[in-house]
């Protein structure tokens, strides 16, 4: 679709990301990015304003002060936290965003990103915009675009993106914003794939970017990596994938890519805890891959089952073993709280979690409802939250078995010796942060191990 439209109307389009968190680290903006690429791929005039790297609310105020715009895209990435021992809101900051576009240009405003595609209604409500759009925008804010430009005004107002089914699309960061990554932490991320196919009672993911799992060529991912390091010194990449390692194994093609192009960039990325070998590992480390962080997410079978994770807790032992012994550096996330949790759980979790040595494991407490999630149908079914609560503020589910200072108490007293074990995570982020001012590169959570 979007190639027939090149030569038709076009559009001066401004995409905003609007995210200003900093914790635990600056994150870029990637789809924000891609987006931007499209249109000036498809001969739209797009420029791309990031609050973090680009100047702030001061900067933003400036652009639109000097320039028109046709069309402006403000990406959402977070609604807030997702930790209920920092819960932190970060709408206003988008209201207030808004705010200025509205008062300064006679414009659309189009809605996009992560936290958008949860709770497309209740944002467009909030926030009063012209457009939203449910889903990848890369080829219809193209569609969009041109719309606007030749004077058409579609009827629909929140606007389903199709699945790219072939996802060679890539970003093209530019080189001011891409040095404020770099600068905070040496790092930049990228995708080889979209789409989760698990049936996690908490995520999103299937929501955002659907349950079938769409790939990128090994080659493109890896001359993405190259051109990150090259151009933008990026000294050390992350992978946005929902998770890294898919069920087919098409993950190992790109470290194969990586070995025999003789590239070495360090890396990381999210992994699901079920069927990694030894010899996979040793693969993937020979390609660079520097950490890896698991999605454990729950210390026993019982509250493994409740999250719908389809593994168990052998399993989460069998690859944790598998990462020590190929020395790698390992990080577990794990929460409590959720369905099926008891007095009785939460004491063997905190058992199960001392054989998880050499390792860093961050803990969090409740599970955030969001709409369109199993967590969210129990959390209505047991009173929890109203079937048309809004659910913008966060709210949390808690196990009806064991309230949230149990959980918390015996918490802090099994962490309370340990360096390596994170709770309440937020006030390990601060040193974090110290230590990217100083040079350090990388999640550096492994500096704990």
């Amino acid at each position: 679709m979007a190639e027939e439209l090149s030569s038709k109307a076009q559009a001066r389009c401004l995409i905003v990301s609007s995210n200003q968190v900093v914790t635990p680290y600056p994150v870029f903006p990637l789809g924000a990015a891609y987006v931007v690429a499209a249109l000036n791929r498809h001969g739209h005039s797009a420029r791309h304003f990031d609050l973090l790297g680009d100047g702030g609310m001061a900067g933003f105020v400036e652009l639109l002060q000097e320039q028109q715009f046709d069309l402006v895209g403000v990406s959402i990435r977070n609604l807030d936290t997702v930790d209920s021992a920092s819960p932190d809101e970060y709408l206003d900051g988008v209201v207030e965003l808004v705010g200025l576009i509205r008062q300064t240009l006679n414009t659309r405003i189009v809605l996009g990103g992560p936290a958008f595609s949860i709770m497309p209604e209740r944002l467009m409500d909030l926030l009063e915009a012209d457009y939203g759009v449910v889903g990848e925008g890369e080829e219809v804010m193209v569609w969009l675009a041109t719309e606007i430009a030749a004077g058409r005004s579609p009827q629909e107002k929140i606007l389903k993106a199709p699945r790219l089914e072939s996802f060679a699309t890539r970003a093209e960061p530019g080189i001011a914003t891409a040095q404020y990554y770099t600068n905070h932490g040496g790092m930049l991320n990228l995708q080889s794939k979209r789409g989760c196919p698990y049936s996690c009672s908490y995520c999103s993911y299937p929501t955002i970017e659907g349950r079938k799992i769409r790939y990128r060529d090994p080659e493109e991912v890896v001359e993405e990596m190259v051109r990150l390091n090259r151009d933008h010194g990026a000294k050390y990449l992350f992978f946005a994938d929902s998770v890294f390692n898919d069920p087919a194994g098409k993950y190992l093609e790109i470290a194969e890519t990586l070995i025999r192009r003789e590239i070495s960039i360090p890396w990381c990325a999210f992994f699901r805890p079920e069927n990694i070998s030894r010899e996979d590992l040793r693969l993937l480390k020979r390609a660079g891959l520097a950490a890896v962080e698991l999605g454990t997410d729950g210390a026993t079978d019982t509250t493994l089952a409740g999250f719908g994770k389809g593994f168990s807790y052998g399993d989460v032992l069998k690859v944790h073993e598998n990462v020590i012994a190929e020395e790698i550096p390992c990080a577990h996330f794990i929460m409590f709280g959720g369905p099926g949790e008891t007095r009785a759980t939460v004491d063997e979790g905190l058992k199960h979690i001392e054989q998880l040595d050499k390792s860093v494991v961050f803990a969090f407490i409740g599970i955030r409802i969001l709409p369109g999630t199993a967590i969210c149908d129990r959390a209505i079914a047991e009173g929890v939250v109203a079937a048309d609560q809004s659910l913008l503020k966060p709210v949390f589910y808690y196990s009806p078995e064991v309230t949230r200072q149990e959980i918390e108490t015996k918490i802090m007293a099994s962490f309370a010796t340990r360096m390596d074990r994170i709770y309440p995570c937020h006030q390990f982020y601060d040193r974090i942060a110290m230590l990217h001012k100083i040079g350090k590169v990388g999640p550096l959570w492994e500096l704990l191990i």
